[in-house]
């Protein structure tokens, strides 16, 4: 009979094993359809256990006039593989029917969760009731002797949950990951089928040994001594009971509540999920394995009223345990710190947090089934009532904590208060236990009211939690909380970092952050995809984050439709008004609360563009399922026939393999996928169009030129030339630059199974891209009027390709942590195409980030070369080294002073006369300044830069006639720079001298055609001359080669102006103007158009604009006195 049992104890742990592996699958996929909101996950979870509760209930009834019990958990073990074996067929019938219910009721909230928790039942009612069987009829067969009762049933309990510990590390470490959804279902129906093979084999064997050990084990006549002496009341008996239904509530519940602390330190993933569940797991299993032994010794096993004490001080203890670990938990950032890397020391981290309390929890179970099974007849049915109680306990616990406690009174305090009520329920037991001593009674009772009032009163509640984790720890020390809310669903935390950036975390994840370097990212996916399609009326935006997204997307006057699943971060949006325009209240936002991806599902809409948010796939367990290809699928299915899909994609913490693999499964749905990037080394786009890349430039300019359009763009320096430019490969291009492989599906999760991610992707991920790298031009129609319009913005393209390449190469180093040499690369780019402010941007922070490495090294060498003076102080090259560092720290007078004592020394110095110009200047003083270039010209008859710097002097100071010289001179050493001729052309116009400036400006013009400064001031020279239709020309010419450049708008607005014709074109410029740079003179302009239109209230409005701007200026309010007088 010792092997029977033995191969019984195996068995029934490998059945434990599969238990947990199906429940982690069927949640996952029934997840897929409901959606991964908290109320669906509990729904499903709940269904799930109301199965188990239901088959130990009805099953442990049954099991006790079963003859050959070992046969009847064959065909439950049967029942439950062939089941599983089934489940997607069921899933695809279950799929059809949730979409057809939620499309034809349009239920709220509270009526759809009823659905949802109706069809969860229906579909895992079988195979959990099944699975809740087990134990009831498993354990008829197992227990022959009433004096083992709680060694067996305890061994059983325990064995099974050390198969659950299994199956969850096999399900969240490696089936899924090696074989998939599908195939992990397979091979558990198949150890299934095994097990019960295995029980067909040992009932047909043992039937008769058990029978004949049956008798002689149950029946009281024949084995009087097995008869517990007791005289317990039948209602200590029921409290102990119930006491194990309130003790799995207890558990439950801190299991959600550990959860969401842990989440905090382990962080979101899969991996982090089962190393939390198996360790809590592995508590509950060590300590029925543990408490069953203790609970059969003689002592105890003949005295059940000892055993009901000891069920009293477990609960108390379970009580004191959870708040005297409360504060290790907060502190489980430091654990962790001082442990080694790796899976395996986050689950130690976890166990030495939870091994104490769960422990005690698994004590539970071997106590109550000796205390509540009186006799062997009756085996069955116990179990099955202790067994199905303490799942309905669980069931409730979990509702409890997750959605009324959390939200009501926050995680630390449901700790404390569940504590409390595991410790009422000891002092319940041990005070009604008749046959305790008064003073034992009286020191449980004492015990729980102290856990009580210490805990409530004196344990440090009002500090969240998330002070204490990376977020403040690492990633932002000395930041400053704005708001922390525990919702339902997760944990949401407003704070604003010591650089003044505001940050929103879900959990530990960093959902968004207002600063300028993530901003591209939010808007881009909105403008980017909305201006490619031709004429978009409704967007979808999946992930509300910070608002962003929705309102870039409404700047193009479309419909958006957001979805978010985090209730938390929607009351978070009142932090983030001031870059999302408090999108919340604009009529074109719908916002729903629910799962991107059910969602989708569920909905018949159809959207003529779908952006999914900045969500990393590899920050949670649920992340990566919006990067699969059945959420693709889904998502081209509500697409409309013209629709666009647009799809973020981080360089960061994504190693290469990881990052193709995404763009794969993107091409797999959307074969006309192009790839795009260029703003920052962080992220970039996939855009899937329905047909071949077709963009209507035309369109694509003058939608960009839309007032809110052109506004939202400049928030981040964008402009519809350099989105243009972020083309990168076109959809042949991309196939070869991810070549064949796997793909990510919601059967092959590969995303969500990483190993150690490298430190180096972004710069990984760019070096792959960049040879691979095309230009959009092919892919671009309408691109000009005529054959020189069209040559124009070609070369202008070029201009851009050819600068961004650099760009690209400088954010490489710049990820790499090459601060100067990625400075280097901008400045070559930004001296190839300086209209570009992407470029601009990025140079500003390397040079910043290269600038504090530089400091460091500028301290340094200062102290060396002050030493060095004290040994030498007439050294010139010393002195002037010493101005350099000066001069590189900002310490102009000390720079100064430097300089003129290294020309003291060595006065043939022409570098040093041109720093000490540029540092008079610096501080205003003029004269000393066109000394010290007028010295560098003595010196260096051939330096152009030193007659360019006193060209812009003599003009500083109204002295034309030596400007001009000097500029000249400029132009005899640099002919074909075309800014110098540029720059005298405006001297001349300065100078009245308009056919010399004409001249000047034409040249400029010859030498660099695509730069709109000499076309705008070539207006201003005919308009100044009265040749208005040139001046038209050369302002509407400027307008072509840059868009973006607000002063040609303007002066051609004033032309109608002043000319009183074309008034609404005229406005329409203005506000063009005003969007691109907000002008007192814009605002002006436009006054005067209304005024001359007789719309004297317009007029007012945007006079008064003016004068806010510029409140000194009297020649507007004198203006606004006239237009009043007017438009009385």
């Amino acid at each position: 009979m010792r092997k029977t049992k033995l191969t019984i104890l195996i068995i029934f742990f490998a059945s434990g094993a599969t238990g947990l592996i199906y429940e982690v699958i069927w949640t996952r996929m029934l997840i897929l359809v409901f959606g991964s909101t908290v109320f669906a996950v509990t729904t499903v979870l709940t269904s799930f256990m109301a199965g188990l509760a239901l088959g130990s209930f009805y099953f442990g009834r049954r099991a006790d006039a079963q003859a050959r019990p070992l046969r009847i958990y064959a065909y439950l073990e049967i029942g439950i593989g062939i089941f599983a074996l089934i489940f997607p067929i069921i899933l695809i019938l279950l799929n059809g029917v949730y979409v057809g219910i939620h499309r034809q009721i349009h239920a709220s909230f509270y009526p759809l969760s009823l659905i949802r928790f109706v069809l969860s039942f229906l579909v895992l009612l079988v195979p959990t009731t099944l699975m809740g069987a087990t134990l009831p009829i498993i354990s008829k067969f197992f227990v022959l002797r009433f004096e083992n009762l709680g060694w067996d049933v305890g061994r059983l309990y325990s064995l099974n949950t050390f198969g659950a510990v299994v199956g969850t590390i096999a399900a969240g470490f490696f089936l899924v990951k090696w074989f998939g959804v599908d195939w992990t279902l397979r091979f558990s129906a198949v150890i299934n089928l095994i097990i019960a093979g295995i029980a067909m084999l040992l009932d047909k064997q043992k039937m008769e040994e058990w029978t004949d050990g049956r008798m002689e084990g149950t029946h009281p006549s024949i084995r009087p001594s097995n008869i517990p002496s007791s005289d317990l009341p039948p209602l200590i008996i029921r409290l102990a009971l119930w006491t194990f239904a309130v003790s799995g509530f207890c558990a439950l519940a801190y299991e959600v509540l550990w959860t969401r602390i842990l989440v905090f330190f382990l962080g979101h993933t899969t991996y982090a999920f089962a190393t939390m569940l198996s360790a809590f797991l592995f508590g509950i299993a060590a300590g029925s394995f543990i408490f069953a032994k203790i609970a059969d010794l003689p002592y105890l096993r003949e005295k059940i009223q000892h055993q009901v004490s000891i069920l009293g001080v477990v609960q108390i203890s379970i009580g004191l345990s959870a708040i005297v670990l409360l504060p290790a938990f907060s502190e489980l950032y430091a654990i962790r710190v001082g442990l080694p890397a790796g899976r395996f020391w986050s689950f130690i981290s976890c166990l030495v947090v939870m091994i104490l309390p769960t422990t005690l929890m698994g004590a539970s179970f071997p106590l109550v089934t000796r205390i509540y099974t009186l006799n062997l007849n009756q085996l069955g049915r116990s179990i099955g009532n202790v067994y199905s109680i303490n799942t309905l306990g669980s069931i409730f616990g979990s509702f409890a904590a997750g959605f009324i406690l959390i939200p009501l009174i926050g995680i630390q305090k449901s700790v404390i208060l569940i504590a409390s009520v595991n410790a009422i329920m000891g002092c319940l037991l041990i005070a009604l236990n008749p046959q305790a001593n008064k003073q034992f009674r009286l020191s449980g009772i004492i015990s729980a009211v102290l856990i009580i009032i210490f805990s409530n009163l004196f344990m440090p509640t009002d500090k969240p939690i998330v002070l204490k984790s990376a977020i403040f720890k690492i990633q932002n020390p000395g930041g400053k909380l704005l708001s922390y809310e525990e919702g339902v669903d997760a944990s949401v935390t407003a704070m604003v970092d010591a650089d003044d950036v505001r940050r929103l975390y879900v959990d530990t994840n960093q959902a968004a952050e207002d600063s300028r370097w993530d901003s591209p990212s939010h808007r881009v996916i909105a403008h980017l995809p909305l201006l490619i399609h031709p004429r978009p009326k409704r967007a979808l935006i999946v992930g509300f984050g910070m608002g962003v997204t929705s309102y870039s997307a409404t700047q193009h006057g479309v419909t958006v439709d957001a979805v978010e699943i985090s209730p938390g971060v929607v009351n978070a949006n009142r932090y983030f008004t001031h870059v999302n325009g408090d999108v919340l209240k604009n009529p074109l936002v719908n916002l729903t609360v629910d799962d991107g991806r059910n969602y989708i599902l569920t909905t018949e809409n159809r959207y003529d563009m779908i952006s999914t948010g900045i969500i990393h796939p590899l920050v949670s367990s649920g992340s990566s399922s919006i990067y699969s290809e059945d959420f693709y699928e889904l998502c081209k299915r509500i697409l409309t026939n013209d629709g666009i899909m647009c799809q973020w994609v981080p360089l960061h913490r994504l190693p290469e393999e990881y990052y193709k693999m995404i763009i794969r499964t993107f091409i797999k749905v959307f074969p006309h996928t192009t790839l795009w990037y260029k703003f920052t080394p962080d992220f970039s786009i996939l855009i899937g169009t329905p047909e071949r890349l077709r963009i209507d430039f035309s369109n694509f300019i003058a939608r960009a030129q839309i007032p809110s359009v052109r506004k939202g763009l400049a928030r981040d320096d964008l402009d519809s030339m350099s989105l243009l430019d972020s083309f990168m490969m076109s959809e042949e291009t991309v196939r070869k630059y991810v070549g064949e492989g796997p793909i990510h599906t919601d059967d092959r999760p590969r995303l969500e199974f990483f190993g150690a991610i490298p430190p180096d992707t972004t710069s990984q991920n760019i070096r792959s891209m960049v040879r691979f790298r095309e230009s959009v031009k092919p892919f671009l129609i309408n691109v000009g009027e005529t054959p020189e319009e069209a040559a124009a913005t070609r070369k202008r393209l070029d201009t851009y390709f050819q600068a961004t390449q650099y760009l690209i190469e400088g954010q490489i180093e710049y990820a790499e942590g090459k601060f100067e040499d990625a400075v280097d690369k901008f400045n070559t780019a930004l001296n190839l195409n300086p209209d570009d402010k992407t470029i601009k941007y990025n140079l500003s922070v390397a040079a910043g980030l290269a600038r504090e490495e530089i400091d460091e090294q500028m301290a340094g060498i200062e102290k060396q070369l002050l030493s060095s003076l004290k040994e030498n102080p007439r050294s010139a090259d010393t002195h002037r080294n010493l101005g350099v560092i000066y001069q590189s720290q900002g310490k102009i007078d000390k720079a100064i002073d430097s300089f003129k004592t290294s020309l003291r020394y060595n006065p043939r110095q022409p570098e040093i006369y041109l720093a000490l110009g540029a540092l008079y200047e610096t501080k205003g003083l003029i004269d000393e300044s066109i000394d010290a270039y007028k010295r560098v010209t003595q010196l260096e008859p051939t330096f152009a830069a030193a007659y360019g710097s006193l060209s812009a002097l003599y003009e500083r100071i109204g002295k034309l006639d030596e400007a001009i010289e000097a500029n000249k001179k400029v132009i005899e050493l640099e002919p074909n720079l075309w800014l110098a001729h540029s720059n005298l052309g405006s001297l001349y116009l300065s100078k009245g001298e308009y056919g010399e400036a004409i001249k000047s400006f034409k040249r400029a013009i010859e030498l660099q055609s695509d730069s709109p400064a000499p076309y705008n001031n070539l207006g201003i020279v005919y308009t100044q001359q009265g040749k208005y239709d040139e001046a038209e020309n050369a302002f509407k010419q400027a307008i072509k080669i840059a868009p973006d450049f607000d002063a040609s708008y303007l002066n051609l607005s004033k032309l109608y102006v002043e000319r009183d014709i074309q008034l609404d074109e005229a406005i329409k410029l203005a506000r063009q103007a005003a969007a691109m740079n907000e002008s007192a003179e814009a605002y002006d302009v436009l006054a005067s158009a209304y005024f001359q239109k007789g719309m004297y209230k317009e007029a007012l409005k945007e006079i008064d604009k003016a004068i806010n701007l510029a409140p000194d200026e009297k020649i507007y309010r004198e203006f606004r006195r006239r237009i009043e007088e007017l438009s009385r």
